[in-house]
C-alpha cells in the first residue's frame, strides 16, 4: 500500500465514523445555527461536502487502480 492510499483510507474511515457517531442523539438541537440551518443539518452538509472532496481526490489520483 502506498502512502497516498493509506491517507485516503484514513480520511474515508474518519469521515464515515464522524457521520455515524451515536452522539448525534445528544447534539440534535436547534441552536447553534450553521449556514442558517439548525446544527444537525449544517453538520450533515459539512460532512457531505468533506466526503465528496475526499472521494473526488481519490478518483483523481486513480486510487484503487493496479499500477
Amino acid at each position: 500500500m502506498t502512502r497516498t492510499s493509506l491517507i485516503l483510507w484514513g480520511l474515508i474511515i474518519f469521515g464515515f465514523a464522524v457521520m455515524e457517531i451515536p452522539g448525534i442523539f445528544f447534539i440534535n438541537r436547534i441552536e447553534p445555527f450553521i449556514f442558517g440551518f439548525p446544527f444537525i443539518f449544517g453538520f450533515t452538509i459539512i460532512m457531505w461536502i468533506y466526503m465528496c472532496i475526499v472521494l473526488f481526490v481519490a478518483y483523481k489520483t486513480n486510487w484503487g487502480k493496479n499500477k
